[in-house]
C-alpha cells in the first residue's frame, strides 16, 4: 500500500462513499462493494451513505457501517424534481456526517450525490472524488455541479471523452477501468445449463446475463434466435430482471420460441451460470460504458459476441478477443452466431485470447491500486477551492454555457432541457 498508510497504520483515513441508485445490485454497485471491501482491508475506514436497501444489506454483510436516507436532486430527471426541503436536509446531514465521523475524503459513486456533496465538501474543506459509471450530458454535468469535484474518474475513455475542451481545467480527470473479481465468476459446482434448457449434446447454447432494460437490446438476441431456428439447433438462457421482462416474455411467445428460450431470475449465484456448460455469451447493447458482464464472461472462458460501440471497444479487439457487431443489427448478429457455431476453433481462440487479456488488463488488484493512488493524492492536498470560489466558478460556467448556446442556437433556443426518465448509472 502507499507510503502515507505505511507511516501511520493507527490512523485510518475516513472515506465516505455516497451512492444514489435503484434498489438493486448491478454494475456500479458491484464495483462499489469491491472498493468498500478493499478499503476496509487496506487501512482505510469506509462509511457508506446510500438510498438502497439492497446495497446497504450487502455492505453491512462486509462489515461496513451504513447510513440510509431518502435522496433527491433539484432540477434533475429523478423524481421529485423540486423537493427543496429534503434537499436542504441532505445538505445538513452531509455536514453532520463529515463532522461527526471526521471524514477525510468523499467518494461519490455516481453523479447525482455530487449536487449536495460539493457545496458541503467545499464548506468543510473535504476533498471529493467523483466516480462516473455512465455518460452525462453537459446540462446534467452543470446541474449536478461536476465542476466542484476535486477529481473525476471515469470507468472508461468513453465516459470522459464527451467532456468539453477545458471544461474541467481545475480538476484532475482520469480513467480507472473496472477490475474483475474471478471469485464472482468461477464456481467449482456450476449449474448444468444444458439440462435446464433440455439441450441436446449437439445444440448450441447461448448465455445472456444482465439487466432486462431497453439499452441492453435483448430483443435483438431473440430475433437472431428466431432467424436461426430453421437451420440450427439453438438454446438461449436469459438471466436477469428489469423493466423489459414482460415485453421480452411476450416476444418469446409471439415468435414461438418456447422450447428455445428460458428465463432465469436474477440471483447472487451468477458464478454458477458463468461457469456452466454454455457455448458462448452474447450481449449486444445499444449503449455501454464498460461491459462488466462481458469481461466476467471472458474470465469464465466463454467466447463473446457483443456490440462495436464506445466503451466496449476499449475492452475488446474485434476477431481477436470477441466478435463485435453493429448495434441494433440482427443480420450481422446472425452472421456472427453462425461463425461461432460453424467454427469451433474460432470459439476456442476467442475465449483463450479474451481470458488472458482480461486477467492481465482488467484485474481487481490494478483497479484498487489506482484508487489508492487517487485517494492519497487528494488526502495530501485536500480540496482545491473553497465554497466561494466554487460558486464563482459555477456562475462562470453557466454564463459561458449561456453565451455559447446563444451564439450557436439563437436566443429562442436558450432553454436547457434536462434528461427525463433515463438512468445514467
Amino acid at each position: 500500500m502507499s507510503e502515507y498508510i505505511a507511516q501511520d497504520k493507527e490512523v485510518k483515513p475516513k472515506v465516505l462513499y455516497v451512492h444514489y441508485g435503484d434498489n438493486w445490485i448491478r454494475g456500479s454497485e458491484i464495483v462499489l462493494l469491491d472498493l468498500l471491501k478493499s478499503a476496509k482491508e487496506n487501512n482505510y475506514d469506509p462509511l457508506l451513505w446510500c438510498n438502497s436497501d439492497a446495497l446497504a444489506t450487502k455492505a453491512t454483510d462486509l462489515g461496513i457501517e451504513v447510513i440510509q436516507d431518502n435522496f433527491v436532486c433539484l432540477g434533475y430527471w429523478t423524481l421529485p424534481k423540486w423537493d427543496f426541503l429534503q434537499f436542504f436536509k441532505l445538505l445538513l446531514k452531509a455536514k453532520k456526517i463529515i463532522k461527526m465521523h471526521n471524514v477525510s475524503l468523499v467518494h461519490c459513486n455516481n453523479g447525482a450525490p455530487c449536487q449536495w456533496m460539493v457545496p458541503i465538501c467545499k464548506f468543510t474543506g473535504t476533498a471529493l472524488l467523483l466516480h462516473l459509471h455512465a455518460r452525462y450530458m453537459f446540462r446534467d454535468r452543470l446541474t449536478l455541479l461536476f465542476h466542484g469535484a476535486d477529481s473525476i474518474i471515469g470507468v472508461s475513455q468513453s465516459v470522459t471523452k464527451i467532456f468539453k475542451q477545458n471544461e474541467f481545467s481545475h480538476q484532475n480527470v482520469d480513467v480507472i477501468y473496472n477490475g474483475i473479481d474471478p471469485n464472482r465468476v468461477l464456481c467449482p459446482t456450476p449449474i448444468d445449463i444444458r439440462e435446464e434448457l433440455s439441450a441436446k449434446s449437439t445444440d448450441f447454447v447461448i448465455l445472456y446475463i444482465g439487466s432486462l432494460i431497453p439499452r441492453k437490446s435483448v430483443h435483438q438476441l431473440l430475433y437472431a434466435v428466431d432467424n436461426l431456428k430453421q437451420g440450427y439447433q439453438i438454446k438461449l438462457a436469459i438471466v436477469g430482471s428489469g423493466s423489459e421482462e414482460a415485453k421480452l416474455t411476450h416476444l418469446v411467445n409471439q415468435l414461438n420460441l418456447h422450447n428455445k428460450v428460458k428465463f432465469f431470475s436474477a440471483c447472487d449465484k451468477v458464478a454458477e451460470m458463468y461457469s456452466s456448460n454454455a457455448d458462448c455469451f452474447i450481449s449486444v447493447p445499444s449503449e455501454e460504458v464498460f461491459g462488466l458482464t462481458l469481461a466476467e464472461a471472458s474470465i469464465a472462458n466463454l467466447p463473446v459476441i457483443t456490440s462495436n460501440i464506445p466503451g466496449i471497444d476499449e475492452i475488446y479487439t474485434d476477431k481477436k478477443h470477441a466478435l463485435l457487431v453493429p448495434p441494433n443489427n440482427t443480420d450481422e448478429l446472425v452472421v456472427a452466431i453462425k461463425s461461432l457455431i460453424d467454427r469451433p476453433q474460432l470459439r476456442k481462440s476467442l475465449a483463450e485470447n479474451a481470458e488472458k487479456h482480461i486477467v492481465k488488463t482488467f484485474s481487481l488488484e490494478q483497479q484498487l491500486i489506482a484508487f489508492d493512488n487517487a485517494y492519497q493524492t487528494l488526502l495530501k492536498r485536500k480540496t482545491k477551492h473553497g465554497l466561494t470560489k466554487m460558486l464563482l466558478l459555477h456562475a462562470k460556467t453557466l454564463f459561458t454555457a449561456f453565451i455559447t448556446k446563444a451564439l450557436t442556437s439563437g436566443y429562442k433556443h436558450l432553454g436547457f432541457k434536462f434528461s427525463s426518465g433515463k438512468s445514467h448509472d
